[in-house]
């Protein structure tokens, strides 16, 4: 099924930007309880943070804010963290990626190679109620992967393109991500390759 594959690979390619975030969440399955608040991420001999960060669950829900109360940081006063973190050598101080946050909650993250050159920008946001890697930009601006939320009026989407700019996947859906009409996949040439129809979240059909 492509659906399963898609968002397989999805997640696969995105973890060096969602390593801290994956950290955070490790903690979540630790036998024995942390003492909140945690500095994120903990110091050490190879990057800094340019801001102190902390996660900690029990102040997001006694603000009862966010369903990823591990994902949520907040500054040296509890209070839910707007602005850049970044994350510097500490060898030389170059960059090595920028995360922005609004209200405690990852917008975007962009990484930097070893020459300071910038690499792929990912932004983040919800779609349905699931949190989620939202657009995957290029640094010259091309976008090699975006959703977009359903409205009760409109089907949201997910979208890839290959790198010569052709449509490489497309799914629709409604909802919570219950997959509508015509999923389909496409070689570079725009043919299509794989294509399934959907109903309710389903595949009812497989057409190639």
């Amino acid at each position: 099924m492509m659906g399963k594959k898609f968002s397989a690979l999805q997640s696969g390619t995105k973890s060096l930007m969602l390593a801290p975030i994956l950290l955070a969440t490790a903690l979540m399955f630790c036998t024995q309880q942390p003492d909140y608040p945690i500095k994120m991420p903990a110091s050490n001999d190879v990057l800094y943070s340019t801001v102190d960060l902390y996660v900690n669950p029990p102040r997001s829900e006694e603000l009862n804010i966010e369903k990823r109360g591990m994902g949520i940081r907040y500054d040296s006063e509890g209070n839910p963290f707007t602005g850049t973190q970044q994350y510097r050598y500490v060898k030389n101080d170059s960059l090595f990626n920028e995360v922005v946050f609004e209200k405690g909650i990852m917008k975007s993250s962009v990484g930097y190679d070893k020459s300071g050159n910038t690499l792929d920008k990912y932004e983040y946001g919800y779609i349905g109620d699931q949190y989620k890697m939202v657009k995957q930009i290029k640094p010259n601006g091309f976008i090699v992967e975006e959703w977009k939320d359903a409205t009760p009026d409109e089907l949201g989407y997910h979208k890839q393109w290959h790198i010569n700019g052709q449509l490489k996947y497309e799914a629709y859906f409604e909802g919570n991500i219950e997959y509508k009409g015509l999923m389909t996949l496409y070689n570079e040439e725009g043919n299509v390759v794989e294509q399934e129809r959907y109903e309710d979240g389903e595949i009812v059909e497989t057409i190639k």
